[in-house]
């Protein structure tokens, strides 16, 4: 009988964990993005196949409900259920994963249930290690379920959901803290400089500046705001509308709901413009859903070796100095009156550039040790197997070489908000962007809430009503 080679079972080692990868998730070998073009293109897209397209792309993403990266794809099916107003199935997507997201509460599972993925990963890239989904697109996942709630018409339901983002955004916070020093710590004990590192993603400043972190988010904080004021809850939207103006306090809108909450709670306030309504009329809150996420690129960086040498490990990545302009949406009445513009509450592009900010400690820690890991597959292909070997282990690490570019890309570019009053009964509106416009018959009632949501995808105007 034969005996397999030093080089051989290196090379066998090699193949059986890319395999074990692959089998964790389709991404090892197909960047994401390139995936989630499809799923992009089945919200936008227009014409007489567009159901059986959609359901086509739906079809798809349910086989992947029992894969190791279940998490993501069903963020993405629950979005495009929801925007096919499909709102039992999305609702089903989401609690899929949340459960995944509470799973992953529980330390314990998480650490033996990815034992396996992370040893694939050590020898091929982060997309052998199951998606566990950014902080951002966790309270995103409650926001949407709030919505689905909101199209079955059951209150009770998103109101559950509304409070479970406030928690969220608080929780997340002091997981991430812990996180940071945790991967400090494993970098002290690597002898690795993550500052010197960290500076190779200086570039991705400017668009990450633009929020203070990525979970904290004013677009859920307005919405779950306009929701209890909508209630009669006037102390929670008080406290949600304060925590989306902290976040975001150059929003008009966001002025004059603090405003006009302060008012009816007794409270002072300096802004004079409270947006209220006049007797025998009805608000619209207007929810603008514009364009969508940029994915993440990849860039190269070279990382010193122990014995002198350096190792080009790929890194996820924006191209920030290629970003997308946003459209705003306009609203008129039938008499042609101006209604509103509407203003952006939260930038979600820069919540994923500045989630890929406050990953970097984690991502730059485990990114060299996998480094240093092929650097000695490497070494040791040569001293067993020669030029050849040392030539096939190169050949490896460069294809096995990949950035981790996965994340949720059905979200938004922006999210934005506008608010206006109308008097009661069957009204009007058109609503338009630079490109496109759209028309919506209303139904307002005195001193109701009227939701509007509308979401633009490739100039393509979507629209759903809410009415609470």
């Amino acid at each position: 009988m034969e005996t397999m080679s030093p080089l051989s079972r290196i090379a066998s080692v090699s193949v059986l964990l890319s395999m074990l990868g692959g089998c964790a998730t389709s991404s090892l070998f197909n960047a994401y993005p390139t995936q989630a073009q499809t799923f992009q293109h089945a919200i936008a897209q227009n014409g007489p196949d567009t159901t059986l397209n959609t359901q086509t792309v739906l079809d798809e993403l349910n086989e992947e409900r029992e894969s190791a990266d279940a998490m993501l794809y069903m963020m993405e099916r629950g979005r495009i259920n929801q925007l096919n107003a499909s709102f039992a199935d999305s609702k089903t997507d989401f609690e899929l994963v949340i459960a995944g997201f509470e799973e992953q509460d529980l330390a314990s599972t998480i650490e033996v249930g990815d034992t396996l993925a992370q040893g694939a990963s050590l020898l091929t890239n982060d997309n052998a290690i199951p998606y566990s989904g950014a902080g951002y697109e966790r309270v995103f996942t409650h926001h949407h379920q709030a919505f689905n709630y909101l199209g079955q018409n059951d209150l009770e339901g998103a109101s559950v959901e509304f409070r479970k983002v406030a928690l969220e955004q608080r929780i997340l916070l002091e997981k991430h803290e812990a996180e940071v020093a945790e991967a400090y710590e494993e970098a002290e004990e690597n002898d690795l400089d993550l500052n010197t590192l960290s500076t190779e993603f200086s570039g991705l400043d400017n668009v990450a500046g633009k929020v203070k972190s990525s979970f904290q988010n004013a677009y859920t904080f307005y919405a779950s705001g306009a929701f209890w004021e909508s209630r009669g809850d006037l102390s929670a939207a008080w406290v949600d509308y304060k925590k989306a103006f902290e976040i975001n306090s150059d929003n008009t809108f966001l002025k004059q709901d603090i405003a006009r909450i302060a008012k009816k709670l007794g409270e002072k306030s300096d802004q004079k413009d409270t947006n209220e309504t006049k007797a025998g009329q009805g608000s619209v809150v207007v929810f603008f859903e514009d364009g969508f996420v940029p994915a993440k690129s990849e860039i190269k960086i070279p990382v010193p070796t122990f014995d002198g040498g350096f190792i080009s490990l790929a890194f996820p990545y924006y191209e920030t100095e290629l970003w997308p302009v946003s459209s705003s949406l306009r609203a008129i009445d039938e008499k042609f009156n101006d209604l509103g513009t509407s203003e952006i509450v939260v930038d979600v592009s820069a919540l994923a550039v500045k989630d890929l900010k406050e990953q970097l400690p984690q991502l730059l820690v485990r990114q060299a040790l996998r480094g240093f890991a092929k650097y000695q597959l490497q070494k040791q292909s040569g001293d067993h197997g020669g030029i050849g070997g040392q030539l096939i282990a190169s050949l490896y690490n460069v294809i096995s070489e990949s950035a981790d570019r996965r994340s949720w890309l059905t979200l938004p570019h922006t999210a934005q908000v506008m608010r206006f009053n109308l008097d009661a009964g069957r009204r009007e509106v058109s609503f338009s962007t630079p490109h496109t416009q759209t028309k919506l018959d209303l139904d307002i009632t005195e001193n109701k809430t009227v939701f509007v949501r509308i979401v633009n995808a490739n100039n393509q105007l979507m629209t759903q009503v809410y009415a609470l």
